[in-house]
């Protein structure tokens, strides 16, 4: 079975044969298999480059193993019902389906038997909403609160919200009845409208769709197969409730015993392979059978019973694949169809040599090429995007290179006239054929060139929100009374006027219920465990009021260290632009929104002629260190020195690496500094260091060293800020007072978050995850052999390596017991914090290197080891591992765009604590890829910020609160920075709430908005607005995720612009009677007396001023107009001559 013209070129040049070989077959539908099914996608775009006027369809395999208890991603799903619908069709397009080993070896329904259609949907068309919410939940969908990913839907009154794949963005589909009105795109980040469309086609997204006979016949095909049902078989109680529960794609064949071979679509066509198909399908089937076997041997140890299903019942064997062949008329294509292709080719040239000679243009020497390839046949040039393609093209215009125009398929070149034409292609390997030459960027500049569009900054309010809501029983902080427990929110009936209050109980039973239009009242204490005050005692205030001296020292010190590195001068930088950019054009990858905005930070900075101190905070593999290259660069055609100071060798070494990568062909000196580095070796160093010879400096803490003497040291880089000691940074700014400071951290330390958010820090979020990234699954199980067994091996046998993380060197003995026993032909090596020096380093290089599978180790790996291979992690003893540690151990997978996964496991029995297991759930929460800085603001409630000049950790923080804390600290430091104390504290009291008594019904109903975390979240942010703009903003959004604002939100509102203009006023009670409005002055002080004197005489037979309150006799109307045009008027006159500074009473 082998193919030679498959097998021998360039995949570029193979797309290119095929679609010619396909044009003069004669056949209509063909089929490519491809040994790696990461190259389907590409593949794909090239055959349609090289000949668009065939239908190109990719047929992707399950993106999980068999024998998996995994689902694969619905985008999968639904792209495999997209193929199979087309084959069916009655179009008369030619087709080439792409597949790889592994999806034509998996089978199918039979293609008679696969009738779920697709539903269309317009605007105008007549719906029955609840009809349509049972079909969704039939094809797969799953309802959720908010919709973020393919495959959920929503619903919130008239409104459904759903995401489909093959979409950009999902889709708000709202309601008049049973009238689809409007079809609305919207950003799931945001949840906020972004455009409008007419019609959408919602495909299916689960293979299986149950029914009444589907559920029977995998009954009694599952007591079959599996024998005696227990009572807590998840898979058959889930079934016959119709749940699919994840990995039920794995039981297909019992819901169908007569699937059958993809072929069975595709009759009596063509087929071809890029490799030896004999070898790849026995290889593949070796892997699915042993992947059985392992599950099989351990299946009494493991719940799991889905290796009991017989192989063959579900994935084509070799010979049944041979029999396939012969039974559905596959014709494959051999050299003699290779004949038909009379064409000669080869590589086209590489610029190699002439990018790395100092003393040539490189840009000159590409244009002499192509000057002379066009005078014997057409070149076209070929970029991977727009940006990158125009950027070449100006580049070569400004050494008189002018191309002709551009092409989307080499189909629309003029064979008669050589030219010189320009695409937009995923084309990496160029090649020359007698009719045209193909020259790539990638064989110009080495590498990719990217587009310098930057994209919109994504807005993660919804995200937050849905993070940082309440729930029941979370202790919270109320600024008068203290620490509280809050219960949820409860509706009263007052006198007919129906309101929601948040109730919040006390000690000795004791409870308040707060209105919901006062719930900036309170926060979140952010502990699992405290005592709760008593209302009505004095120890709340007097804790309130320690914290607050204490807080002013902190302040008053802080304010020192942040003025005395504004007063340091340092040399400015002048951005060489052009250099610069000429730099950012080799960075191969594409630019996140949000990494652009930090490099502009970090240039910004560099630029002022003040000492920069910026904390960079991204999630791990969001591209910080290409921030940190880019600052680097900036800095060394200056002429001055950077040191980049990582928290061990390991982490050094491969900066180093990546920095000498990225500054290739620049004459720039980078060494590396650590306790491996022999002593004559650092003699040298020292001496090159103080001479200038040495460019930037990458090593560990031994970098911070008083006896390195530096010949213009400009920048220094600290990466896994959280690693370092505090004395350590603090050592570092002492020591090189007026050079700039650039901190990395996917989760910086509570106390360096709470320096950033006081404003001592600037801090720049990198939010954005890289093109094609994709969340960790996250699992946290208890010790199960057989689980993590299969885990294991699955990962191995997909060509991965997996991490087995310890928290304790006394674990390794049971881990290693454990892999001896179950896992005796995998390959492991152990890591941990006494392996020396010298060893650990070989042991991590010879993983890296892929030398073994498995790598058991504690958790030395958590700081920044970047091995692309590895995408599973066994995280042993997780509840004993910090929140931070977590994160950042469980970062060490997904680093490409491969699926990975990452086990949280408890110890059998474990008995958690309420913090431990609060932790694990966040940890599994927060796999959205916007969870770093998320996660250290969460750290920071659950422990406390520290003394933010010092080492303790835990805080005066625990005693009032994060949130409160924080205000104080920012009220204190703004005071101290406008120097407005004067020893008067009154300016800095916390926040107060105005009483709004009006007799109306002012809530969000529980129909209008069902979920009550969110509810909540709402009327938290409703009630935080700070300008009436923001208070329209948050409106609109209510009337685009929930639909149309009931007359209730609308009182609400009104209320809050109410509450707002009291607050401007000092009016601290405003109650509405039957006669007229009553009014009480915060104090019963005003603070322009002239005014308010000259509003009561402006309508003195109605305005009456009486015993430290002022009443105003009404007529009947609106009492919510009549409050806000009574205060509008009010405020003209109190606002209109400058506030006496006493204050007056009346």
């Amino acid at each position: 079975m082998k193919n030679n013209f498959i097998e021998n070129y360039s995949k570029e040049f193979q797309a290119f044969a095929l679609s010619k070989i396909f044009e003069s077959s004669g056949k209509s539908t063909h089929i490519h298999l491809l040994s790696r099914e990461g190259e389907l996608d590409q593949f794909s775009d090239n055959l349609k480059f090289f000949n668009n006027k065939v239908e190109v369809l990719v047929y992707p395999s399950w993106d999980c193993l068999p024998y998996s208890n995994l689902s694969p991603r619905k985008e999968i799903i639904s792209r495999r019902y997209n193929v199979l619908r087309a084959a069916k069709g009655t179009g008369q397009n030619r087709q080439i389906i792409l597949m790889s080993v592994d999806s034509v070896l998996q089978k199918i329904v039979p293609n008679k038997e696969n009738s779920v259609k697709n539903l269309s949907l317009h605007t105008d068309q007549e719906v029955d909403l609840s009809d349509l919410i049972e079909w969704l939940e039939k094809i797969g969908y799953s309802r959720q609160s908010n919709v973020y990913s393919v495959g959920e839907y929503a619903v919130r009154g008239g409104i459904l919200d759903i995401f489909v794949p093959d979409v950009k963005y999902p889709i708000r589909l709202d309601f008049f009845g049973t009238k689809l009105e409007k079809i609305r795109t919207f950003d799931p980040s945001s949840q906020r409208s972004n455009g409008s469309i007419n019609d959408i086609k919602i495909l299916p997204v689960s293979e299986i769709i149950l029914d009444e006979k589907l559920v029977d016949i995998f009954r009694q095909n599952y007591r079959r197969t599996i024998g005696t049902v227990k009572t807590n078989d998840r898979v058959y109680s889930s079934i016959s409730e119709k749940i699919l529960v994840e990995g039920i794609e794995h039981w297909l064949p019992l819901f169908n015993s007569n699937l059958e071979p993809i072929f069975s679509v595709f009759v009596g066509a063509s087929l071809s392979y890029d490799n030896d198909l004999q070898v790849m399908i026995e290889n593949k089937w070796d892997q699915i059978v042993e992947s059985r076997n392992f599950d099989l041997k351990a299946v009494s140890n493991n719940n799991n019973k889905l290796s009991l299903l017989e192989p063959d019942l579900h994935y084509l064997s070799p010979s049944a694949f041979a029999e396939a062949i012969r039974l559905y008329d596959i014709k494959k294509i051999d050299q003699t169809f290779m004949n038909r292709l009379k064409t000669c080719w080869s590589l086209s040239k590489d610029f190699a040599v002439e990018r790395n000679k100092e003393d040539i243009s490189l840009f000159k020497e590409v244009v002499k090429y192509i000057r002379q390839q066009v005078k014997k046949h057409t070149v076209i040039l070929s970029g991977h995007s727009e940006g990158s393609i125009k950027r070449l093209l100006s580049v070569l215009k400004e050494h008189d290179l002018n191309v002709v125009r551009k092409i989307d398929s080499i189909n629309q070149i003029n064979d008669a006239s050589r030219q010189i034409y320009y695409t937009v292609s995923q084309l990496d390997i160029g090649f020359l054929t007698p009719l045209f030459e193909i020259i790539t960027e990638k064989a110009i500049f080495g590498g990719k060139l990217r587009s310098s569009k930057a994209a919109k900054l994504r807005n993660l309010t919804a995200v937050f929100e849905d993070l940082n809501s309440l729930s029941v029983k979370d202790l919270v902080v109320h600024i008068d009374y203290g620490i509280g427990m809050f219960m949820g929110l409860k509706n009263f009936d007052i006198n007919g006027v129906n309101n929601d209050f948040l109730e919040i109980n006390y000690a000795g039973s004791d409870k308040i219920f707060l209105p919901v239009e006062n719930i900036e009242l309170i926060s979140p204490l952010g502990l699992a465990d405290a005592k709760l005050d008593k209302l009505g005692s004095a120890n709340w205030q007097m804790r309130k009021a320690t914290v607050k001296n204490k807080i002013k020292l902190i302040a008053e010190k802080l304010i020192k260290v942040a003025a005395e590195r504004k007063l340091v001068n340092t040399k400015k930088v002048f951005l060489q632009k052009d250099l610069f950019q000429e730099f950012c054009d080799r960075f191969p990858y594409e630019e996140t929104p949000d990494q652009l905005h930090a490099i502009n930070d970090v240039v910004k900075d560099l630029s002022t002629g003040n000492p920069m101190d910026r904390l960079i905070c991204g999630d791990v593999g969001f591209g910080k260190t290409e921030v940190a290259i880019r600052a680097a660069f900036v800095m060394v055609t200056e002429n001055r020195q950077v040191v980049l100071a990582a928290p061990t060798t390991l982490l050094a070494k491969q900066h180093t690496e990546i920095f000498e990568k990225r500054f290739d062909g620049y004459p720039i000196k980078i060494k590396m500094l650590s306790r491996l580095t022999k002593a004559i070796e650092v003699n040298q160093l020292k001496e090159d260091l103080l001479n200038g010879e040495i460019n930037i400096l990458i090593g560990t803490h031994s970098v911070i060293n008083r006896n390195l003497k530096f010949n213009d040291l400009g920048l220094v880089i600290v990466d896994e800020e959280q690693s370092f000691g505090v004395e350590q940074k603090e050592q570092l700014k002492s020591i090189f007072p007026d050079i700039h400071v650039l901190t990395l951290s996917a989760t910086p330390i509570p106390r360096t978050l709470q320096m950033a958010f006081s404003g001592i820090r600037d801090l720049s979020l990198i939010n954005t995850p890289p093109k094609n990234r994709m969340p960790i699954e996250t699992n946290v199980i208890e010790f199960d052999q057989g689980t993590i067994r299969s885990a294991i091996m699955r990962e191995i046998k997909r060509g991965g390596q997996v991490f087995f993380v310890v928290p304790r060197i006394k674990d390794i003995r049971v881990v290693e017991e454990f892999i001896n026993h179950f896992l005796p032909e995998v390959k492991y090596m152990v890591a941990t914090g006494k392996t020396s020096n010298t060893e650990l380093e070989k042991t991590i290089s010879a993983f890296y290197y892929g030398k073994f599978d498995l790598l058991v180790s504690t958790n030395i790996i958590g700081s920044g080891l970047d091995i692309q291979r590895a995408n599973t992690i066994i995280i042993y003893g997780a509840e004993l591992f910090g929140l931070s540690q977590l994160y950042q151990i469980r970062g060490r997978v997904g680093r490409s765009n491969k699926r990975a996964f990452a086990y949280l496991v408890t110890k059998g029995n474990a008995s958690l604590t309420q913090t431990a297991r609060k932790r694990l759930d966040l940890i599994k929460e927060l796999n959205s890829l916007v969870s770093g800085f998320t996660l250290s603001s969460q750290d920071l409630e659950m422990r406390g910020s520290g003394n933010i000049l010092g080492e303790e950790q835990t805080g005066q923080v625990n005693e009032v609160g994060v949130s409160l804390y924080q205000e104080m600290l920012h009220k204190m430091i703004n005071s101290l920075k406008l120097n407005e104390n004067d020893g008067d504290n009154s300016h800095l009291e916390e926040n107060w709430s105005p009483v709004i008594r009006i007799p109306v019904t002012a809530r969000i109903p529980e129909n209008y908005i069902k979920d009550s975390a969110l509810r909540l979240s709402f009327y938290r942010r409703l009630s935080n607005f700070e300008s009436q703009l923001q208070l329209e903003s948050l409106l609109a959004e209510l009337i685009d995720r929930f639909g149309k604002i009931p007359k209730d939100v609308i009182n609400l509102a009104n209320i809050l612009k109410i509450k707002e203009k009291c607050k401007s006023l000092e009016i601290e009670i405003l109650e509405v009677g039957t006669k007229g409005i009553t009014f009480k002055f915060r104090e019963g002080k005003v603070a322009n007396i002239s005014g308010l004197l000259a509003f009561i005489e402006s309508d003195k037979n109605n305005i009456k001023p009486s015993n430290e309150k002022l009443f105003i006799k009404t007529k009947k109307g609106d009492p919510l107009n009549l409050s806000y045009n009574i205060l509008k008027n009010m405020e003209k006159f109190i606002k209109k001559e400058a506030p006496s500074k006493e204050g007056a009473s009346y």
